[in-house]
């Protein structure tokens, strides 16, 4: 990468590159200054580059996924090489940047979850609520699921189930070649979809809307964690 080859000529442009910034101009190594500086510069039309270029994905969270692949490479580039600390001596904040660049797509990336949880996040009454009994003959006439509620749950499920199978159909070919942030992402969306799955699940899973359970619950919490495990393709 780019980068990586200019740490190898660091000396040699450190001796030709000349200040743009007067404030520096009484550093005693000023060589040094200058060559920050200049990756300064790179990095940010480096960036600039990539974010036109993401531009032309007409997924927006496929957008998200490039640039993120592309931070996070820069950024460990960046520390791998060392560059990093001498970045530092021009602007102090890059790693700061990158990072928060990093988080901001990260949040992006997340939206791709929207039309999943829809089906799972209930604004009419708490999710936490106590859950229906098994036993629903036992309950008193006022308090069993009636047609249109059973309906409703019926509908939830069998959305959620199309959705998920589509987010997966999608995200497995999504390309993220580098194992940390790989494994970052399936993290984050298992600590994002699975504790709201498993409320939904738990609440109705005995509520006694269907008799054909397993048409419409297809998926346990277990089961979303394995699927998100084969989220991700690690072919550039």
């Amino acid at each position: 990468m780019l980068l990586e080859q200019l740490q190898d000529y660091q000396d040699i442009l450190s001796s030709v590159l000349t200040l743009q910034d007067a404030s520096f101009a009484a550093s005693k190594d000023k060589g040094k200054l200058a060559f920050a500086q200049y990756i300064t510069r790179v990095l940010s039309t480096l960036t600039t580059t990539l974010n036109n270029k993401s531009n032309y994905y007409s997924d927006g969270f496929l957008c998200a996924i490039f640039r993120l692949n592309n931070l996070h490479y820069i950024l460990k580039a960046l520390q791998r090489t060392g560059l990093i600390e001498i970045v530092k001596l021009h602007a102090s904040d890059v790693e700061k940047n990158l990072n928060l660049q990093i988080r901001d797509q990260k949040r992006v990336y997340s939206q791709s979850w929207s039309r999943v949880l829809h089906y799972v996040m209930e604004v009419d009454k708490p999710i936490s609520q106590q859950r229906a009994v098994s036993n629903t003959s036992q309950l008193p006439s006022s308090m069993k699921l009636r047609d249109k509620d059973k309906q409703n749950i019926k509908d939830k499920f069998a959305g959620f189930n199309k959705e998920m199978e589509e987010i997966t159909r999608t995200q497995k070919a999504y390309a993220v070649p580098d194992v940390e942030l790989r494994e970052s992402l399936k993290r984050d969306n298992k600590e994002f979809i699975i504790p709201k799955y498993t409320m939904f699940y738990e609440k109705y899973i005995d509520a006694g809307f269907t008799k054909n359970t397993d048409k419409y619950i297809k998926y346990t919490p277990q089961d979303i964690s394995n699927v998100i495990d084969t989220f991700f393709d690690a072919a550039a």
